[in-house]
């Protein structure tokens, strides 16, 4: 298996404490959407370093898994994936490849989402619109 770092939109997000789960909407058994409140902290590489506030939704789609763990609890399977500090990883797994499947965790303050799925993007969330990437 081979950790792979994911890049948003806005860059790459990097510490548990950059990212803060503010919603998990949950449209039907195959589609899921996670509002998140991302921060830049020092590990962060945004494509523009005076942001530091950003509010992105992830849109998993063609869900076969979902699982929200307590940070604490879920830990040490974390630090044994790799040498990354990557808040969103895909967990690349030749079998799960071979059908079309990602993959996906995505490590937040106090939770760790992982997912299994044919697609997932993300859009940024503004005041006035949703840009998609």
């Amino acid at each position: 298996m081979e950790i792979k770092d994911i890049t948003t939109s806005i860059g790459f997000i990097g510490g548990r404490d950059a990212i803060i789960i503010e919603h998990i909407n949950i449209i039907n058994p195959q589609t899921i959407e996670v509002n998140v409140n991302v921060s830049h902290n020092s590990l962060c590489n945004f494509v523009d370093n005076t942001v530091s506030d950003i509010n992105l939704r992830f849109v998993f789609n063609g869900v076969m898994k979902f699982q929200l763990y307590d940070y604490e609890m879920f830990e040490s399977n974390i630090k044994g994936k790799g040498q990354t500090v990557s808040s969103i990883r895909e967990i690349v797994n030749p079998t799960f490849s071979k059908k079309g499947l990602h993959h996906i965790l995505i490590i937040a303050y106090d939770n760790v989402m992982e997912f299994l799925c044919t697609e997932f993007y993300n859009e940024l969330i503004t005041a006035n619109k949703q840009q998609t990437d």
